[in-house]
């Protein structure tokens, strides 16, 4: 009997285990057929927040030596934007980088600016000026206004730039462009070196290389500023502006705060120089924007380096590109800049 009874209890366990057995397990995991909730992969770093690329030019001269501070600071580069400052030795380095868009921001000669406008159809704007009568005729001959270049022979360097069509308007209004003989040289190095060895008795001349020849030979002097007798050829009504800064309209549109932090440290910068000449010719050096630091301690009081914003000069401008278009309207790229040449914030 008690192993009957033994033997009843082992089937019964059995059957219960057998029970157990084809029940589905839980094991706290959801079952197959209920989808896991889908979660969007996050975005990298590098997919959102891809620095914007930001090329800063200007040419080794006096255009440049105005942001000096930012070039050595780096300004305005961080973890948004990365930023390079270069400098090229001529203009025609600059205008293919600027056309393609791969320059955003560059300080260029003035009338540059108009004939860029017209030639990419608007694609640039200008920003500010940056440069005002930095243009001196100098020599070893003893003369102290245009009216005694009658009869003589001027050099002159840069061909069909600024400076040629300013020195070309001066001598028509007063009387004296059939009375002077201007006598074309390929550059301003080539020019600044013939006036030191006094083989050219009258020269005109942008600073620094004025500074130059008068540090290099003390029989030359600064006989007349250029600005004075543009003031008096025009009434007053413009200033004999060199240098500016431009942008790229697309880049200004979708970068205002960036380009409004660009123009608060440029006139900052201007004023440090300005006030700083020996600390900033030391930087312009040491970036190789000009080979010396005394020769451009000494200059920078005389480079008309400013700052005035385009918008703010909006008449004068108008004035000054008249006179290049009535002169040649090739030297402004053809038409007189429109209202959507100025930049305003």
């Amino acid at each position: 009997m008690k192993k009957i009874s033994l033997l009843l209890v082992i089937v019964l366990v059995l059957s219960l285990f057998a029970g157990c057995s084809n029940e589905t397990p839980d094991n706290g995991s959801e079952p197959e057929n209920i989808p896991e909730e889908v979660v969007e992969p996050e975005a990298s770093e590098s997919e959102d927040n891809e620095p914007v690329n930001v090329t800063i030019a200007g040419l080794k001269g006096p255009t440049s030596i105005g942001m000096i501070k930012m070039i050595d600071e780096v300004a305005l580069n961080s973890d948004k934007y990365k930023v390079e400052y270069i400098a090229e030795s001529a203009p025609d380095s600059l205008t293919g980088k600027i056309i393609n868009g791969q320059i955003q921001i560059s300080s260029v000669p003035i009338n540059l600016a108009s004939v860029l406008y017209n030639k990419t159809e608007g694609a640039v704007q200008i920003m500010a000026v940056n440069t005002i009568g930095n243009l001196y005729i100098v020599g070893s001959e003893d003369i102290s206004s245009v009216d005694e270049l009658e009869g003589k022979t001027l050099a002159i360097s840069a061909k069909g730039s600024t400076p040629d069509y300013a020195m070309n308007y001066i001598l028509k209004q007063k009387g004296l462009d059939d009375k002077t003989e201007l006598n074309y040289v390929l550059d301003h190095p080539t020019l600044a070196q013939s006036v030191i060895a006094e083989d050219t008795k009258v020269a005109l001349l942008p600073q620094p290389f004025v500074t130059q020849v008068m540090m290099k030979n003390e029989n030359v002097k600064m006989l007349i500023d250029l600005n004075e007798s543009w003031k008096g050829v025009t009434a007053g009504e413009s200033e004999l502006i060199t240098g500016c800064i431009i942008v790229n309209k697309e880049f200004a549109m979708n970068n205002k705060e960036f380009v409004s932090k660009f123009l608060k440290e440029y006139e900052e910068s201007v004023n440090w120089v300005l006030e700083n000449p020996k600390d900033a010719s030391l930087l312009v050096e040491k970036h190789e924007i000009m080979p010396s630091a005394p020769l451009v301690e000494r200059a920078i009081p005389y480079c008309g380096i400013t700052f005035k914003k385009a918008s703010d000069i909006k008449e004068s401008l108008n004035s000054f590109y008249k006179i290049l278009f009535d002169s040649n309207p090739a030297s402004i790229g053809g038409s007189m800049p429109d209202e959507e040449f100025y930049y305003t914030e």
